[in-house]
C-alpha cells in the first residue's frame, strides 16, 4: 500500500494508528487502491450522489397503464387501461394485464411488460400469432410467427 500511495511505510502505519490524517492528495491515492470514496474512508458516510436511498430517491415514477387480459389481439390493440400502477423504475416504455387466467399466475396478479425488450431465451414474453395473446417462453419466439408484444418483468400478486 505505501508503494501505490506513494510514501513510507511508517507513514502507512501512521496513519492507522491514527497520528495524523493523510494529505487530500494521499487521502485519494488510498481511497483508489482500496475501491472507496475518499469521504467514506475519512467519516464512514457515502457522499449523497452516492448513496442508495439518493439512487432510489431519483428513479422516476412511472404510471403503468393496466389493462384486462383478453386473449383477443385486436381487443387488446383498441383497450383503454382500466386503471394505473405507479412504479419507481428506470425502464420506460411499460404496460401491464390484470387478472390474467393463466396456469402460472392467478386471478388477481398483474404482469408488467416492457414493450422495447428484445426477445432472450430465458424470459416470458406476451405474444400475438395470429388474432390471439399469449405467454411464451424467449426461445420458442426464434423461426416463429409469434409477434413479441412485450418482455414480463414483473408479477405482483394482490392480497
Amino acid at each position: 500500500m505505501a508503494d501505490r500511495c506513494g510514501v513510507s511505510q511508517p507513514t502507512i502505519a501512521n496513519w492507522e494508528r491514527g497520528g495524523h490524517l493523510p494529505r487530500k492528495d494521499a487521502l485519494e491515492k488510498i481511497a483508489a487502491c482500496l475501491g472507496v470514496d475518499s469521504i467514506w474512508l475519512l467519516s464512514g458516510e457515502l457522499p449523497a450522489g452516492r448513496s442508495p436511498v439518493y439512487q432510489h430517491l431519483n428513479t422516476p415514477i412511472r404510471h403503468i397503464p393496466i389493462f384486462e387480459w383478453t386473449r383477443n389481439a385486436r381487443s387488446f390493440a383498441n383497450a383503454q387501461p382500466t386503471r394505473y400502477l405507479s412504479l419507481a423504475i428506470e425502464l420506460e416504455d411499460l404496460f401491464a394485464l390484470d387478472s390474467l387466467d393463466h396456469k402460472e399466475f392467478g386471478l388477481e396478479t398483474i404482469l408488467i411488460f416492457d414493450k422495447s425488450a428484445k426477445p432472450a431465451a430465458n424470459a416470458q414474453f406476451l405474444v400475438q400469432n395470429q388474432e390471439v395473446l399469449s405467454l411464451c417462453e424467449g426461445a420458442e419466439l426464434e423461426n416463429s410467427d409469434l409477434k413479441p408484444i412485450g418482455r414480463l418483468i414483473y408479477s405482483i400478486q394482490a392480497h
